[in-house]
């Protein structure tokens, strides 16, 4: 068990001299993820953060990207708890045999990559940290195990009527793909609710806004954040809402609600807030 205070979720970040340009991440508040324990495939459950990289923007050698890394989790507590990689025949036949399939389960960059796997005990739960290096490219994942909670939170057009009349705001969960602006099925009835109020309330504007927590890179995060709030509005006027009586905005992590150190405390971070916009 790990009795140190580990960094902040997701342990490791891009270089500062990766823009974001040269970015590329993967992530998601609860999916199944599979790693190697041994030379079996583990799957885990939970809350986990891929980035992706090229050597030439961090600046840095092949050798180096590994030594590092690997050190940098260690150096966390971290155990290294596989034996197989994915580019090992033996591993591979004792797994299935395709190793396409396997590259695609486990995430793996490429087969001339480096692969570990380490496993982080705490006393708030367990982590993961899986390091992929080679010639070109660094891939990283960070795990975070939980079990999953229900993501569908719907509010009526009743209840976001009452918060706006009393607080002038209200926050909504509505959920989106991975580091898109994509609105998921499940995010659809919440929007459908503020339509519905909408065609009631002739006379109500809103300006949509976007948060997000303060994982990741700022600048995406507040792209990101308008982007969404951008999605909502255009599924409102696709819905028949005259778009003059919406705006869109995005803070990014520049307004929460509460601590970004928890689980929890992202979660209720990461949302779209209602404003109703007074008119003259």
């Amino acid at each position: 068990m790990i009795s140190k205070p580990l960094p902040a979720f997701p342990f490791i970040n891009y270089p500062t001299s990766v823009g974001e340009a040269f970015q590329s991440t993967k992530e998601s508040d609860f999916d199944q993820l599979h790693v190697i324990v041994g030379n079996t495939v583990h799957a885990v459950e939970g809350r986990f953060r891929q980035i992706t990289f090229d050597l030439s923007q961090a600046k840095i050698s092949q050798f180096q990207a590994q030594r590092d890394y690997s050190k940098a989790v260690q150096d966390m507590g971290g155990v290294k708890v596989n034996t197989g990689t994915p580019n090992d025949d033996q591993f591979v036949a004792a797994n299935g045999g395709d190793s396409y399939k396997l590259d695609k389960k486990l995430n793996y960059y490429g087969n001339s990559s480096s692969y570990e796997v380490y496993f982080l005990p705490t006393p708030t739960g367990r982590k993961w940290m899986v390091v992929m290096v080679n010639d070109s490219v660094v891939r990283l994942i960070a795990i975070e195990e939980k079990q999953s909670a229900s993501s569908v939170n719907i509010v009526s057009a009743g209840a976001i009527k009452s918060e706006l009349d009393s607080k002038g705001h209200i926050a909504l969960y509505i959920n989106f793909d991975t580091d898109k602006a994509a609105i998921r099925p499940d995010g659809k009835p919440a929007v459908d609710e503020i339509a519905t109020l909408m065609k009631k309330e002739s006379a109500l504007h809103l300006s949509v806004e976007g948060h997000t927590d303060n994982v990741g890179n700022p600048a995406r995060n507040k792209t990101l954040s308008r982007e969404r709030a951008q999605a909502v509005v255009q599924a409102l006027v696709s819905d028949g809402i005259d778009g003059t009586r919406l705006s869109a905005a995005g803070h990014g992590a520049d307004k929460p609600l509460t601590d970004n150190g928890s689980d929890e405390g992202r979660a209720k971070n990461r949302r779209v807030e209602l404003v109703k916009v007074a008119r003259g």
